[in-house]
């Protein structure tokens, strides 16, 4: 098998579709898992995405807009689906309310037996719960965790939980409660614990913890302060303020800051680093530039692949190895 990768994500890869002005469209990448590695690639970090996109005008757009932006598409799936596209519309703070046009679309249409022994070679991949809504694609989910353990990759968990596409809620948490089992890391917002519906956000931290017993726990909160609860002490970060033009993806670019600074400090869980307090500061503050960087400009990839080359050295120069102490 080939040399692992740093990151491969598994979920959804469509466009997000803008309303400029009444009347006037612009697209822009979307899915969460395309977000983050694209973020990823900008960094330097090898990565790839898994997920399908049409066989179609817009598929062959994602296509090619993914490894034009260093993301490697080897794992990306051509269907004879239409590609997915969502709608999104902004509240006066920049945050999103998201209209989908998924029904029976490409991205949905991710099978197990779609699911390949390469999917799972790296050394951390990514998974959100928006792909355990669907069975069959629940079903491919699956597969390629147990793909990726099989490679002995570190599972992170990005929560993302949009409650409202759930008709039961009891399922929801049971599907999350099964993939957090096996998670390193976990990625949740303030949003996210309060959808998860057991009490207060120390009550969903604790539901939390009892199925990920083994993760380190990365909590955002929009313009508030950032916290890591793992095995070193409890550490924080305050945001970056900065104008908020568009929200859509900041969490994506703050967890692809976080991961980019482990591998940058090869942090893993069975490392020293893991349980460095410096290292996780660090990778907090590196999230929350890359969030600032998102939510200045409308799309969710746009700020980091139009940053200039000045601003994005100043950020890989923040990701020098960390091995000696967290420095």
């Amino acid at each position: 098998m080939k040399r692992p990768l740093d990151v491969i994500t598994f979920g959804e890869i469509l466009w997000d579709i803008f309303e400029v002005k009444t009347g006037v469209f612009i697209r822009e990448l979307g899915g969460a898992p395309a977000n983050v590695s694209v973020n990823l690639g900008a960094l330097g970090v090898r990565s790839a995405v898994i997920g399908g996109v049409g066989q179609d005008r817009f598929g062959d757009d994602l296509a090619v807009f993914l490894a034009r932006n260093h993301v490697d598409t080897r794992f990306v799936i051509r269907f004879p689906n239409r590609t997915g596209l969502t709608f999104i519309t902004h509240d006066a703070h920049g945050e999103p309310s998201f209209l989908f046009y998924r029904f029976q679309t490409a991205d949905m249409a991710v099978r197990a037996s779609d699911i390949s022994a390469a999917m799972g070679n790296a050394k951390w991949v990514l998974i959100g719960t928006s792909t355990l809504m669907s069975p069959e694609l629940a079903k491919a989910t699956r597969t390629f965790l147990q793909s990726a353990r099989k490679s002995n990759a570190h599972l992170v968990v990005d929560l993302n939980v949009r409650a409202h596409l759930w008709a039961d809620h009891d399922g929801m948490r049971r599907a999350i409660a099964s993939v957090l089992k096996n998670a390193m890391l976990v990625k949740a917002s303030a949003a996210d614990l309060a959808a998860l519906s057991v009490g207060n956000e120390t009550k969903a931290l604790a539901w939390v913890r009892s199925h990920a017993k083994d993760a380190e726990i990365v909590i955002t909160r929009g313009g508030g302060r950032a916290e890591a609860i793992g095995a070193h002490e409890r550490v924080s970060a305050a945001t970056r303020r900065k104008k908020c033009v568009d929200a859509t993806g900041a969490g994506d670019a703050f967890i692809a800051g976080v991961l980019a600074t482990l591998i940058a400090a090869d942090a893993s869980p069975s490392g020293e680093s893991w349980k460095n307090a410096a290292v996780w500061k660090r990778a907090l503050q590196v999230g929350h530039m890359l969030g600032s960087v998102a939510i200045a400009k409308r799309g969710s990839v746009s700020g980091i692949t139009t940053m200039k080359k000045a601003d994005l050295e100043k950020v890989r120069r923040m990701l020098a190895p960390m091995r000696e102490g967290g420095r």
